[in-house]
């Protein structure tokens, strides 16, 4: 079984050879370096040779099969739809051999990924309800179109001086929209499925939640983990275990808010009602 799965990788692997920079896609965008990958994705940064202007270009996996180009069709839908300053904007579509291409605007800036991990970033309680704030304004648009994001996480979101803007729409669907359904020969690969974000339920509280773990990803950007491992230990010499309340020193007003977010308590009804307990929030502490 091992092997198989071994040979099953470096089959994957070399049919998503990446493009070399300089190369031409469609006689009109040269790579000039890749920037993403996802699980059913490539993307890269391009020149538009007609005007020159800087555009990202997102490919299907080509180990992903028609499943993987058929998110890339839902993707171009809803990009075409969406019309936000804070969000890519939809410029082209394209086949070439039997690769599928998406061409959106493209948006400079640091991931918060990177901002954390590759900078060093901290952001106390303040800045992480701030940050949040942004977020939420971003997902309320999206939801009063119809749609539901579905992969809120720090590498898909890029500041831009201060300006929070919100990428991959990749696994974005309709509000209450079924997921695509894998292709026959893909189906063996049940386990697949079942760990992909790409099959988990099209709802604004899927958002909401992921919302809250966003959140406490900026939280714990301060937490000093050699501080917690010096706490007492208990009678069996074992550190007791923690939850993020224990953890994080917040205040108990923040702490009901992330416990809402995360449906531990009564969920928000509406992202408008969870940015107004946030904006509450902040007025508070001011």
């Amino acid at each position: 079984m091992r092997l198989i799965s071994f040979f099953s990788s470096f089959a994957e692997a070399w049919r998503d050879y990446r493009a070399d920079s300089g190369m031409q896609l469609a006689n009109r965008y040269t790579v000039r370096e890749l920037i993403g990958e996802g699980s059913y994705g490539l993307t890269y940064k391009c020149t538009n040779e007609a005007d020159g202007s800087i555009v990202a270009v997102k490919q299907a996996r080509p180990s992903k099969g028609e499943y993987a180009k058929q998110l890339l069709s839902q993707e171009a839908r809803i990009l075409k739809t969406l019309h936000h300053p804070r969000i890519p904007g939809y410029r082209d579509q394209f086949e070439e051999g039997r690769n599928s291409y998406l061409v959106m605007s493209y948006i400079k800036g640091d991931t918060l990924e990177d901002l954390i991990f590759g900078q060093g970033r901290r952001y106390d309680e303040a800045e992480s309800v701030r940050i949040t704030l942004q977020l939420l304004e971003r997902v309320d648009y999206i939801h009063r179109q119809g749609f539901v994001h579905l992969d809120l996480r720090i590498p898909n979101v890029i500041f831009q001086e201060e300006e929070l803007y919100l990428i991959d729409f990749g696994l974005a669907r309709g509000i209450g929209a079924s997921p695509l359904a894998l292709p026959p020969q893909r189906r063996w690969r049940h386990l697949e499925q079942a760990a992909s974000r790409a099959f988990i339920p099209a709802e604004p509280q899927t958002d909401l939640e992921d919302v809250g773990h966003f959140l406490l990803f900026l939280l714990y950007s301060t937490f000093d983990a050699k501080r917690q491992s010096s706490r007492p230990t208990n009678a069996s010499n074992e550190h007791p275990k923690s939850s993020w309340k224990d953890e994080l020193n917040l205040t108990v007003e923040l702490k009901t808010r992330i416990e809402r977010l995360l449906q531990l308590r009564e969920p928000y009804a509406h992202v408008s009602e969870a940015i107004a307990d946030l904006k509450a929030l902040r007025s508070l502490h001011r």
